[in-house]
């Protein structure tokens, strides 16, 4: 979920998935996992170990970067230098980035899936490479989009 708090001339957007949204994630997928084992077992003959824990090391590493990839992220826009710092959880992202307002572009794009739709928010700075700040479904799209304009407007950043 995005929000967007102003404290004078520093407006900071932050993204957090909530507790329930990730123990349910981690719940499918480990209910899935239990799932394959179970099946991967009930054959006739011995199972050898590796042929049940390679696919379920897998499984396990897949999850986790499925819920790191959600991590928590912060930008924080200072109007009066007329800056932008974005940090970021995930174990990938490393330091925290500064950048110009000039330098940068904040939009949102949508990303329709096979079952879910959603709005991923990103901000591009000139070197091409865009930053993945979060999402939000479809039916909750309305906040981030209006959150990104208003930001827009104060701040003069380019939408792409």
């Amino acid at each position: 979920m995005f929000s967007l708090t102003k404290s004078g001339e520093v407006w900071t957007l932050h993204y957090e998935v909530s507790p329930l949204r990730r123990l349910v994630q981690v719940g499918a997928g480990i209910a899935g996992l239990g799932v394959g084992i179970a099946e991967s077992t009930a054959g006739p003959g011995p199972v050898g170990r590796l042929a049940v824990l390679l696919p379920a090391l897998l499984c396990v590493g897949v999850m986790t970067y499925w819920a790191m990839s959600d991590a928590s992220t912060t930008v924080v826009f200072d109007l009066n230098a007329r800056r932008v710092e974005v940090n970021c959880w995930r174990p990938w992202f490393g330091a925290s980035r500064a950048y110009g307002f000039s330098d940068v572009a904040l939009f949102a794009e949508s990303c329709s899936g096979e079952s879910v739709d959603s709005w991923e928010a990103f901000i591009k700075p000139r070197d091409g490479k865009k930053i993945r700040l979060g999402s939000e479904t479809a039916n909750r799209n309305e906040r981030i989009r209006s959150c990104l304009e208003e930001i827009r407007r104060a701040t003069g950043i380019a939408e792409t």
